[in-house]
């Protein structure tokens, strides 16, 4: 994930299913986030997907897809 001050990508860990979660901040949004398989190494960026008034816990959607 990258917030929109800083062009540096921030780790995310895998909490289950579709979660994902991030230690430290603050956080200051949009949020854009990368996907990248580990078998294929194919990377999905999407771009200010998560809002600047975005809230913990709350649910964003993007028109990507990522098919492996």
């Amino acid at each position: 994930m990258v917030q929109a001050s800083s062009s540096e990508w921030i780790e995310m860990s895998h909490v289950w299913g579709a979660n994902w979660c991030i230690n430290g901040g603050p956080l200051k949004g949009p949020f854009s986030v990368k996907i990248t398989t580990l078998s294929t190494a194919k990377t999905l960026s999407a771009r200010d997907v998560i809002p600047g008034n975005w809230s913990p816990k709350a649910t964003y959607t993007s028109r990507l897809n990522f098919h492996y």
